[in-house]
């Protein structure tokens, strides 16, 4: 009899599942606890093993494909023994549908259970290294909690007993640090869109003088009314916002058919956390006012540092911009958040000695600026049209008040 491998539902918000990698080939043979693939939801890998033992039979979607949860993607069973050829469906029309939840929920709870109360406990990362170099878990002592083994657990053990060669990394001070499940899918997203979009850089300089002017005047009317501080971030994704409407190829994304322009500015914020960049979303942000976005983008800073953010809060954005802060680095060259067509870099603010007439003498201020670097996908966008764009939102952000208009 084979068995249905299904996509599981790890969380309360997970409707839908992407394999981030298969880690049995069709034709393997595979043990009751033995890890399957690797599945990403909410930014989070999770390895999800076998309650069942057999012969791989069939995989209906890739590695980097999706399906909803609770769906077939599988079958594991005797060798050479006959599935569907193509992906059953959710429900079998001539099951009873109330059965076939409950065999769902049978099947997702065994596979937790196998999570939770495995013979060995083990970190994922610490049993990615043991597949890696052929260690059995059971021989390692654990330090983690309740004996969980870690994944310096292995790289000791492995080192020890089956690499000497690598001891001197050890006695050097060396120490590996493996891949978390967030760096593993940022890594993977970069390198997608480096290889598959011809990005190309524009930089601009902006005398941000009366964009302070603007903050210092508006920073007590808006924390009165919604108790957050306004930053220099929302008056530029206000401008950003304001001039996606007027060059609306930047507010776009690409794919194998074409290009899809969105009339709807969705604004994608860039959120620096310990663990890697996490990419929040303002949806309709060219609709919204100064308030609405200084509420907005700070209460989806919260959620993305303390881990809480939806699904649907990270999805649909159409142009991202990512800032550095007050970091004191000028400006930089942001990676394009495939498949979106740009991105716009804001460096920190920092000052600038510029000569000016005043009162008909010479005199030398100090101007605040700031250097926008706008990475574009050169397939979609030619420079004139960046360069047109870029200049736009400088000339915005210098005279900042028509915003209000």
């Amino acid at each position: 009899m084979a068995y249905e491998i299904l996509m599981p539902k790890l969380s309360s918000t997970m409707d839908t599942g992407t394999i981030t990698t298969w880690l049995k080939n069709v034709g393997e043979r595979i043990e009751v606890g033995e890890v399957i693939f690797e599945v990403m939801t909410d930014k989070i890998a999770i390895e999800v093993e076998s309650y069942e033992e057999g012969f791989l039979l069939k995989k209906y979607i890739d590695d980097g494909e999706s399906a909803p949860v609770n769906s077939i993607i599988g079958y594991i069973g005797e060798e050479d023994e006959e599935v569907p050829e193509t992906i059953p469906p959710l429900i079998d029309e001539n099951t009873n549908a109330k059965s076939k939840e409950n065999d769902i929920k049978q099947e997702n709870k065994k596979i937790l259970e196998i999570h939770q109360t495995d013979k060995v406990r083990a970190t994922p990362a610490a049993r990615r290294l043991a597949r890696l170099n052929n260690v059995e878990l059971k021989n390692i002592n654990g330090t983690g909690p309740r004996s969980r083994v870690q994944a310096n657990d292995v790289l000791n053990y492995d080192l020890n007993k089956e690499h000497e060669n690598y001891q001197h990394f050890i006695e050097s001070g060396s120490e590996l640090i493996p891949w978390t499940s967030m760096r593993k899918v940022i890594a993977e997203n970069m390198l997608k869109s480096k290889k598959e979009i011809p990005h190309v850089v524009m930089t601009a300089e902006v005398d941000m003088t009366k964009v302070v002017q603007l903050r210092n005047y508006l920073l007590p009317l808006i924390q009165d009314e919604t108790g957050e501080r306004v930053s220099y971030l929302e008056i530029i994704a206000k401008a950003t916002s304001h001039n996606l409407k007027r060059y609306p190829i930047f507010n776009s994304r690409s794919s194998d058919e074409g290009v899809f322009k969105y009339k709807e500015v969705n604004l994608g914020v860039a959120v620096a956390l310990e663990q890697g960049l996490i990419v929040p979303v303002v949806k309709n942000a060219d609709k919204k006012g100064l308030v609405e976005l200084t509420t907005e983008i700070k209460a989806l800073t919260k959620k993305a540092r303390s881990n809480q953010l939806l699904k649907e809060e990270m999805n649909d954005a159409t142009f991202t911009i990512s800032s550095l802060g007050k970091s004191r680095v000028k400006h930089f060259t942001p990676i394009i958040n495939y498949p979106e067509v740009a991105i716009l870099g804001v460096g920190g603010i920092y000052e600038k000695q510029k000569i000016v007439e005043k009162d008909g003498q010479l005199a030398v201020l100090n101007i605040p600026i700031v250097e926008l670097s706008l990475s574009f996908d050169h397939r979609v966008v030619d420079g004139a049209p960046a360069s047109a764009f870029l200049s736009d939102l400088v000339a915005t952000l210098e005279e900042p008040m028509s915003l209000l208009i």
